[in-house]
């Protein structure tokens, strides 16, 4: 069985580039007729940058796909199809957040992420059953952490959870999302500022 996104999240996504696409034209038209238009400006910086991340997000969620064999996991991403050998994985690390929603990583012995599964693909909870008893003869270590609540461990096959420290997984993900909410704040100053100085009549 093959584990992937429901259809209808592609269409939604490519029904926003539709409108980002539209909103980018009119601001286009805006700043031919009004070259000092701040709002234009505006909207000008931020299409650019959700473009990209659209139709990345659109191809994500066309091509994504895992399937479980015998022997590994075979993931199909937006530009290949890998293997990853069931032997490899010593950890699985599942999070569940407020806005986020819930999503798996699969860790090697040195810490390293080989692969994300996304908890938007439909059986999700089946196919972590499924993979507990398929780790079960490697010892696999299963952390999983409900919102802002602790962080629980089993072993694969196991049906009870114990209180346990945060992996170190955890610990640099908390570090990326700082820079990368500290990285959106300087974008929204950028184009806050363009829009200010268009506004009055200053020309960059």
């Amino acid at each position: 069985m093959e584990y992937r996104f429901p259809r209808w999240l592609s269409h939604v996504l490519l029904g926003f580039i539709v409108l980002v696409i539209a909103a980018e034209v009119y601001a286009i038209g805006s700043l031919a007729a009004r070259p000092s238009s701040g709002e234009a400006i505006a909207y000008c910086v931020v299409g650019a940058c959700l473009m990209p991340l659209l139709a990345w997000g659109y191809l994500y969620v066309r091509r994504y796909g895992i399937q479980l064999g015998a022997d590994g996991l075979i993931v199909t991403s937006a530009f290949r199809v890998r293997t990853i050998p069931l032997l490899i994985i010593k950890q699985v690390v599942t999070a569940t957040a407020p806005r986020s929603g819930t999503d798996a990583w699969l860790v090697d012995g040195s810490d390293a992420v080989i692969a994300k599964i996304d908890g938007g693909l439909v059986g999700f909870e089946t196919l972590l059953i499924n993979l507990g008893k398929a780790l079960q003869p490697y010892n696999v270590l299963f952390y999983r952490r409900v919102n802002f609540g602790p962080w629980e461990m089993q072993v694969a096959g196991d049906s009870h959870w114990v209180p346990y420290e945060a992996p170190r997984l955890a610990l640099e993900s908390a570090r990326r999302l700082m820079y990368a909410l500290a990285f959106g704040c300087i974008l929204i100053a950028i184009a806050a500022a363009l829009s200010w100085l268009a506004d009055n009549g200053i020309s960059v």
